[in-house]
């Protein structure tokens, strides 16, 4: 509070003193401005000033006030005094001061009212602190512009809907390629993906929602992924609308599935090459690469074939719908060392080949599809073709050998002819009981006459060409399904299927009359090369024993040549009983 100065001797000074004590006095009376006066009880700040502002009487709430009025400061605040003094009140809204709390500055706002006092002699300023108002009102003028600011620069739209589910507010910059006047008074339903969804889209929550995913089509008719949260608007119970933010999270959900797939296609590639490692059989290897990566990428078929001299085989391995094979051959003829890779797309669907290779050299294909309206070929899918292509590429040649020791060790290295092996396992195929044979067939062994004096007097090279001219006779007499054999040495067999005990015959005497161009071959004229022919019936109903069936032959085979040789016998027909015994 100012106080009054103190009073001094007989002076100018002291006249003077002595008028501000009476001003003072007059101004300021105890009864209002005392330690229980009136004006002392007021809340606020309270200030009686003076001419040229100088300050009679404040409280403590007004001493930053009268620092300022003292100070000369604030032209505004020392008009007002002076307008009151002259008789008309005046305000000063806000007044805003510094002032020392704590050893800090701090500012400090008033509301000030100056009204006239003491008949012109003074002013009475009453000021309400309104610094605490005044800091609230600025935080939530800055709170709105940075929330306005932050919706505008975000990627986030915010959006509020009514009752009736249309759009009531939305971002001033608009949403989704939509212009923010395209949106408001729309149904949010519009914008579904699904609209059967509508009533369980964020755009009608009941209840808040946080972070929940819903899939939109924007402007341009493209699919979006939006995360939205959402607090629903409310009235006494009554639900009025929603009000939320949303943000495109698309490219973020597409990278993560793009992920995953790449994950994915990771792993079934690893499975392929684990499975490659550990598999020794290179034809279950093939099958089951077709069949894991026909639903790894979506595909229709798939199939892998060997390439044979530059030609399709037939396929390794297949699995789903056929291709058509005049589509694989078509791309296949655009294959090269340098393009491996050969591609058609149609209304029918999409086909792929990708060539296989082992040691820089194509061996097979890779051959992919996919039926009318499935999506094309992407790079990860070609990338994941590329990668394996090496895998299969060994497999198929691993095969290649497997087959290639296979007919080496199921046929005879010189005609080409089955061996004894793979004769006798395909003839008990035909003879089993359960093989599904109802007509009788012809097994006929042929021993060659005089093949030792073709050695002893041409040399052996004479006699491996004698044995290659037996060979093209029985293939030459041989049906599709017959079989035909070397069983080693002189000794040969031909099992004919569908023939009876009467054609048998007639075939074997064609077969000694064809063995006619042998004699040329001959040791000699007293030792012509010819066939001694043993022959006989299986009828399957009878269910006679392969080992049974060639033991007949033979011995009808020796019996001919016992005979004389150049002859056929016929072994008796099978007969259960004296089997039996």
């Amino acid at each position: 509070m100012a106080r009054s100065p103190a009073k001094s001797g007989p002076t100018q000074d002291a006249v003077r003193q002595g008028s501000y004590d009476q001003l003072l006095e007059d101004a300021a009376p105890p009864a209002l401005f005392g330690a229980h006066g009136a004006l002392e009880l007021y809340p606020g700040a309270v200030l009686l000033a003076g001419h040229n502002g100088i300050v009679l009487h404040a409280n403590e709430l007004a001493a930053p006030i009268a620092t300022l009025l003292t100070a000369g400061g604030h032209e505004e605040l020392r008009e007002a005094v002076r307008a009151a003094i002259l008789g008309t009140a005046a305000q000063v809204n806000p007044l805003v001061v510094t002032a020392t709390e704590a050893g800090k500055s701090v500012e400090r706002a008033f509301d000030v009212t100056v009204l006239p006092w003491s008949e012109g002699t003074a002013a009475l300023l009453l000021g309400r602190d309104v610094t605490l108002e005044r800091s609230l009102r600025s935080a939530l003028v800055e709170s709105r512009q940075r929330y306005k600011d932050l919706v505008e620069i975000s990627n986030d739209f915010a959006w509020e809907t009514d009752a009736e589910g249309c759009f009531a507010f939305v971002s001033p910059r608009g949403a989704l390629g939509y212009k923010a006047s395209d949106l408001v008074g729309r149904p949010a339903s519009d914008l579904l993906l699904d609209p059967k969804l509508a009533d369980k889209s964020p755009f009608s929550a009941k209840e808040p929602v946080d972070a929940a995913e819903i899939w939109v089509r924007d402007a341009a008719g493209e699919s979006l992924c939006l995360l939205s949260t959402v607090l629903p608007l409310t009235v006494d119970g009554a639900w009025l609308g929603a009000r939320g933010v949303c943000r495109d999270i698309t490219q973020l959900r597409c990278h993560e599935a793009e992920l995953a797939e790449a994950q994915n296609r990771e792993r079934l590639f690893s499975y392929i090459v684990n499975m490659v490692r550990r598999e020794l059989e290179p034809q279950r290897m093939l099958t089951a690469t077709a069949e894991a990566l026909l639903p790894a990428l979506a595909l229709s078929g798939i199939s892998i074939h060997a390439l044979v001299d530059g030609e399709i085989g037939q396929a390794l391995a297949q699995s789903g719908q056929a291709a058509d094979v005049q589509d694989l051959a078509g791309l296949s003829e655009l294959l090269t060392p340098e393009n491996l890779v050969a591609e058609l797309e149609r209304d029918s669907g999409a086909v792929l080949v990708r060539a296989t290779r082992f040691r820089d050299e194509m061996n097979g294909l890779l051959c992919v599809w996919r039926s009318s309206g499935a999506r094309g070929w992407s790079q990860e899918d070609r990338g994941l073709l590329n990668n394996i292509s090496g895998q299969v590429g060994l497999a198929i040649e691993q095969l290649a050998r497997q087959t290639e020791m296979e007919v080496l060790s199921m046929t005879d290295p010189l005609t080409g002819l089955d061996n004894r092996r793979s004769f006798t396992a395909k003839l008990e195929k035909r003879v089993a009981a359960d093989s599904g044979a109802k007509r009788p067939g012809a097994l006929i062994y042929v021993d060659l006459d005089n093949f030792k004096q073709v050695n002893d007097t041409h040399g052996h090279q004479t006699g491996d060409e004698a044995l290659l001219d037996v060979a093209a006779l029985l293939k030459e007499q041989s049906r599709a399904g017959d079989l035909a054999a070397r069983l080693g040495g002189d000794e040969f067999a031909l099992f004919l299927e569908d023939m009876d005990r009467a054609t048998a015959e007639r075939k074997g005497e064609r077969l000694l009359k064809l063995a006619e161009r042998l004699r040329g071959y001959s040791g000699d004229a007293d030792h012509p090369l010819g066939f001694s022919l043993g022959i006989a019936i299986h009828e399957p109903k009878k269910g006679e024993s392969l080992e049974s069936l060639l033991r007949r032959a033979d011995e009808a085979m020796y019996g001919a040549k016992r005979s004389g040789k150049n002859a056929l016998r016929l072994a008796a027909a099978f007969d259960r009983r004296k089997a039996a015994d």
